[in-house]
């Protein structure tokens, strides 16, 4: 058996869409000697969808990559490396290693994805779920944090962060360490980490089924928010009427939220966000019900209906 360390730079992700500009790896054997390793820098494509948007970004920590901009926009794009890809991470002989799944998958099907080829069908763990357990820690530790809390502070002084091939060395390093640490070979370390083991294509068609709920989930808020009428407004006398209010777990059911704004449009009722301005305040099923009932800092006057229960009263 071999492993297979991986790791994969983008120029940007615009609406969680990654556009590859690097692939690194290492590969090596069950005892974890190195094989081969190699970093590929490839083009992001043309276009404005393509350029680098690494810097200013909100929410998120500027990236430096490894290579200048000008240099991954010289190398040939994704299509030209999808074999030796395909190779290294299909080889049924050979397991995968990423760190952060929820990454790196994703920027490989959607490479595929876009160029129009099959996607990539491979196992794969996860390295920072086999870190937050040996560390038993909650929450998602840096690749570079990793590296020097198992392995050690010095283990990073020679590699470089960000360039893929060196961070699939982290991987390496750290997996190794763990084994180590624990006593055990990699096998019975594989053995007893299921829960960071994935098929690259079941994971991916989770992601776009939580991605679809995602985007039906905003469309529904958005949709009723875009129906509100504004606190400041609903005193005006063309807002006389039933005052309704709606779960978020009901807005998150976008067929659901569409059925109750137009039965309570039919009825001429107003969508009020002030819940204690409202009449009724419609929920998704009896536990949404029982979670928003808890909730609520002061006694609703209103009247709280589940939404089959506002069918059935409407009808």
């Amino acid at each position: 058996m071999k492993y297979l360390f991986f790791d994969i730079e983008c120029s940007n992700c615009f609406n969680g869409v990654g556009k590859m500009c690097e692939f690194g790896y290492v590969l090596t054997d069950e005892k974890f000697r190195v094989i081969k390793a190699d970093d590929i820098p490839m083009s992001p494509g043309k276009g404005d969808g393509s350029r680098f948007h690494l810097k200013g970004r909100k929410h998120e920590k500027d990236l430096e990559l490894a290579y200048d901009y000008s240099y991954y926009f010289e190398q040939p794009e994704f299509p030209h490396f999808y074999k030796k890809i395909k190779e290294l991470v299909e080889d049924p002989e050979t397991t995968c290693f990423a760190y952060s799944m929820d990454n790196d998958i994703p920027h490989l099907y959607h490479a595929c994805k876009r160029y129009k080829l099959p996607p990539f069908n491979y196992e794969c763990y996860d390295v920072q779920k086999l870190v937050a357990a040996y560390l038993e820690k909650k929450g998602q530790m840096s690749l570079h944090n990793a590296c020097k809390a198992i392995v050690g502070p010095n283990s990073v002084v020679r590699l470089q962060e960000h360039l893929s091939r060196d961070d699939a060395e982290m991987e390496r390093l750290i997996f190794e360490a763990i084994c180590i640490l624990t006593k055990m070979d990699s096998k019975a370390l594989l053995e007893k980490s299921q829960f960071a083991r994935t098929n690259s294509i079941e994971w991916m068609n989770k992601f776009v089924h939580r991605e679809k709920k995602k985007r039906l989930k905003t469309a529904g808020h958005e949709l009723y928010n875009s129906l509100a009428v504004p606190e400041s407004e609903l005193d005006k006398p063309e807002n006389v009427g039933r005052r309704y209010n709606i779960s978020g777990e009901l807005k998150a059911d976008l067929n659901s939220i569409k059925v109750t704004i137009n039965l309570i449009q039919s009825k001429n009722g107003i969508l009020c966000n002030r819940i204690g301005k409202n009449d009724f305040f419609i929920v998704y099923d009896e536990k949404n019900k029982e979670e928003i009932l808890k909730g609520f800092k002061h006694p609703f006057e209103g009247k709280v209906l589940t939404y089959q229960g506002f069918l059935a009263s409407i009808n």
